[in-house]
Parts: C-alpha cells; sequence; structure tokens
C-alpha cells in the first residue's frame, strides 16, 4: 500500500501557495530529483516512462534549459523532490482534532517540532495512524519559504508549472511501499547515500517511524579516494564504477562506513526502546550503491539483513526500450527518489 495520503495531500507544498494545485495527475509531466550535486529526472508520457537524464545542478537554470532541449521535450508540468537542511520531516502523537481546526493548532506547536520560526516555513501533515479515540499519530513536513520560493522563481522563469513538491525521503518510503509486499511484515529503514549528507527513514510496519539526517555523505568519500588513488574527484565515479574488488574499497572508507553505521545503530536503539521490536531490514539507495558488495560492508557492520531498494516499477511495461538498456541499468540506482515521485 502507498502512502496515499502523502502522495495526494502531504507534501505537495505548492497547494500552500498562492497558485492552487492541479488535483488532476497530468498526462505528461517529468518528474525531477532536485539533487545537491545532480538533476536527475524522468519522462512521464501518460503512463508510459520514456526517457531519463542526469545533469550537474550547480547552475540550475542552466542545466534544466540544457535537458529541456536536448531531450526535447515538450510538457510544461514538472514534479520535484528535494533534499536540503532546510527541509525537516517530524513524526508525533497528537489530539484527535477536525482537519481546520487541527491545522490551525499545529501551526501555534510548531516551534516545539522545528528550530525555524513558524512563520518562515510551510509547513503539511499527514495522519498516519488513529492511536486512541483522542490521539493521533502524524507526519509533519516542513521547508523553509526562502528555500522552496527561490526553487518556484527559477522554473516559473522557464515556463515551467510545478504541480509537485515533495521531500526525497518520503518519495524513498512510497516507492518502498509500492515495491515490497513485505512492508506491512517487517521493520526496515531506508538510507539514502547523497553527496552532501544522507538520510535514514525507520519504518514501523509500513508506517514511517523516524526520518533524520547523517553527516556521511558521497563527497567526502570520494575525496578519500581521490587523495588515496592520485585521481582527480572528477575520476573517482569512473573507478567505483568499473571496480571489481569490494575489499579495496572497503579498506578506503572503513573508517567513514563505521562511524555512519554507529549514527544508524543508535538509531535502530532508539527505535527498538521505543516500540519493543527489533530492525529487521536496511535498503539502500542512491547512486553510490551501484558499487559491487556494498551492501555486505553495512551488514557485516550492522549485523543486519541489507539490500538495494529495488527502484524498478512493478509494471516493467510502463519502462520505455530506452530504460530498459545496459546503459542505465548501470546509473538506475540513482533514480529511486525520482520513481517514487511517479
Amino acid at each position: 500500500m502507498k502512502l496515499t495520503q502523502l502522495q495526494n495531500r502531504l507534501l505537495k507544498i505548492k497547494s500552500l501557495f498562492e497558485e492552487q494545485f492541479l488535483k488532476a495527475k497530468a498526462e505528461s509531466y517529468v518528474s525531477i530529483n532536485l539533487g545537491n550535486y545532480f538533476l536527475k529526472g524522468l519522462v512521464a508520457n501518460g503512463e508510459q516512462i520514456s526517457d531519463y537524464f542526469i545533469e550537474p545542478s550547480k547552475d540550475l537554470e542552466a542545466a534544466i534549459k540544457k535537458v529541456w532541449a536536448e531531450k526535447k521535450i515538450t510538457t510544461r508540468r514538472v514534479k520535484i523532490s528535494v533534499k536540503n537542511p532546510a527541509c525537516l520531516v517530524r513524526y508525533f502523537s497528537f489530539p484527535k482534532l477536525e482537519r481546520k481546526k487541527l491545522q490551525q493548532a499545529l501551526f501555534y506547536e510548531l516551534n516545539k517540532f522545528i528550530p525555524f520560526p513558524p512563520a518562515d516555513v510551510y509547513f503539511d501533515y499527514c495522519i498516519l495512524k488513529e492511536l486512541s479515540p483522542q490521539e493521533v499519530f502524524i507526519l509533519l513536513a516542513v521547508a523553509k519559504k526562502d528555500f522552496i520560493n527561490s526553487i518556484l522563481e527559477i522554473f516559473k522563469k522557464n515556463n515551467l508549472k510545478i504541480s509537485e513538491i515533495n521531500l526525497d525521503s518520503i518519495c524513498l518510503v512510497n516507492l518502498f511501499l509500492e515495491s515490497y509486499d513485505e512492508a506491512r511484515q517487517i521493520n526496515s529503514c531506508i538510507l539514502d547515500i547523497g553527496y552532501n549528507f544522507s538520510t535514514m527513514t525507520i519504518i514501523n510496519k509500513n508506517v514511517p517511524f523516524l526520518t533524520r539526517d547523517v553527516k556521511f555523505c558521497i563527497s567526502d568519500i570520494y575525496q578519500i579516494i581521490a587523495r588515496t588513488k592520485n585521481i582527480s574527484v572528477s575520476e573517482v565515479g569512473n573507478w567505483l564504477a568499473s571496480l571489481n574488488d569490494k575489499k579495496e574499497f572497503q579498506d578506503l572508507v572503513q573508517d567513514s562506513i563505521s562511524n555512519l553505521c554507529r549514527e544508524i545503530k543508535s538509531s535502530f536503539d532508539y527505535f527498538e526502546v521505543s516500540k519493543g521490536e527489533h530492525l529487521d531490514k536496511l535498503y539502500l539507495s542512491g547512486g553510490m550503491v551501484s558499487v559491487r558488495g556494498i551492501e555486505n560492508i553495512f551488514s557485516e557492520i550492522l549485523d543486519i539483513k541489507v539490500e538495494i531498494l529495488n527502484v524498478n516499477p512493478k509494471n516493467k511495461e510502463s519502462l520505455a526500450k530506452i530504460l530498459l538498456d545496459e546503459k542505465f541499468s548501470r546509473i538506475k540506482n540513482n533514480f529511486a527518489v525520482a520513481f517514487g515521485l511517479i
């Protein structure tokens, strides 16, 4: 089961803006993961995903123009997902109220849950489950206005209409719940390894429980490898893609991954104490998971089952031939968030 409320309302942050959100699903649109280093996207025409792109995002406006021109994209509708320190996800219990009253009550209580002034953020929420006749379990999504407005301005300037702004962690949860029938039975964690920072989400039998950022990031790993192998940072990606000996990679990044795992383990312990249950499996996401055997490194250190998060939709007929070729297969793990937006 997907988090339908999340898809239909929660993080379509544009519904919080002045323009009214288009509730009907666009026939054609571009699903974009607005990463800190790369712009990664999928082009959807009706029910079929027809093309993809990955482009450095340092100059967002230039990257958008380049992609639309080179891919000859005709649709002006886009869905976007972001991961940034200006965006937060929080989970907590709250008194059960009517929708309008709940929205108002959450606004007045925001300063208890976030480090930003309430006036400086857009927010929305989703009731994940009812804890009792008087109490509900809520997912709160927050994004700083200046961060979101800067993105909106760039797309508006290029005559592109944003129909959804989502958060990476929520997209990955939706992808996971859509892809894995076992989600209802197990306690799991999704670790999304990003270029500047990583994010983990613990899911308690298909209900998100905790989302937090962790310091581990691809840029630090690239710097370590570049110094050790005496290559440029720009060459590290090709070196990783050709790597056959996972031990060499493990030896180079052992300390970094060990520190990450200690940080992850503290969150595992918190979950286990809070819920009285164990974590069953860790799912890895992000471009670095293409490194052969990386899941085994995490499994050995954390003593838990580890799997690469599946990015292929159940209905593979929705994928155009270009997404079934060897080239896309090598980099498809970069598109987990974009698939979660579809």
